[in-house]
């Protein structure tokens, strides 16, 4: 499985990802994710890319446990049911309502292919790729933040995201909780920053995952001179520090 972003090509420079000679994963511009609604976005970028974990009450709810899942699998069971005029935004030419969920009774592996034409096949490899590149470019972490060992906790975690669910809904439906634009805040942090060249009207037009760069480089490098200032007037001691990457002129932003 290729694990590995190409990141002065696909990141920096703001290319399409292609997979193969069938797929390839448009970097939308700031301007198209207007245009198609931020909202909108998200959500298709959470049908590709979500963990067993993010819906663990709807698949309790079904019967299933999201321990006994990996997200290939949940993948494999709802893409056909991703309607094409929502995915054309990442990858356009695609109709995942054309494939058909197969297995191979040998070896037991899974198959989505396309019928229409069946030389376009996503098996585990090409998900593994399509995910990486998405989780990558917009900072989504891999890690499951539970995994519980017995019924009786798995329970409860369950009943708690409901109840955390349930909460977010009410108070959204009452105005306590507004929904705010993840982009228009990294817009209004980086332009508003000494050294970005970009403006309210120029900004639309990069690419989103140069956009998430800047905005989580500009973020380092804030927190790294508030460390110096107070490494250098004393109030932080350096050799007490166990990680030191926020030192780092250069940092490693996707860990």
């Amino acid at each position: 499985m290729q694990n590995y972003i190409d990141e002065l090509k696909y990141v920096i420079s703001g290319e399409d990802y292609e997979i193969n000679d069938y797929i390839k994963i448009h970097a939308p511009y700031i301007h198209e994710i207007c245009s198609f609604g931020e909202s909108l976005y998200y959500h298709v970028i959470n049908l590709f890319t979500r963990k067993p974990y993010d819906i663990a009450v709807e698949l309790y709810d079904n019967g299933i446990d999201y321990q006994s899942i990996t997200d290939w699998d949940l993948f494999y069971e709802t893409a056909p049911s991703i309607p094409q005029e929502l995915s054309y935004i990442i990858i356009d030419g695609v109709n995942f309502a054309d494939f058909v969920p197969l297995i191979n009774r040998e070896t037991n592996m899974k198959y989505l292919v396309n019928k229409e034409n069946e030389n376009i096949i996503i098996d585990e490899a090409i998900y593994r790729q399509m995910v990486t590149y998405l989780r990558y470019v917009h900072y989504i972490s891999e890690k499951v933040e539970y995994d519980v060992g017995n019924s009786m906790a798995k329970k409860f975690l369950i009943d708690r995201m409901r109840r955390k669910a349930k909460k977010a809904e009410k108070d959204y439906l009452s105005g306590k909780r507004k929904i705010e634009s993840k982009i228009g805040n990294m817009i209004k942090y980086c332009v508003n920053s000494s050294g970005f060249k970009y403006d309210y009207d120029s900004v639309m037009n990069i690419k989103l995952c140069q956009l998430y760069e800047s905005y989580h480089f500009i973020t380092h490098n804030k927190e790294r001179d508030n460390v110096l200032s107070g490494i250098y007037h004393g109030s932080i001691d350096m050799s007490k520090m166990k990680d030191k990457s926020i030192l780092n002129i250069i940092p490693d932003l996707h860990k």
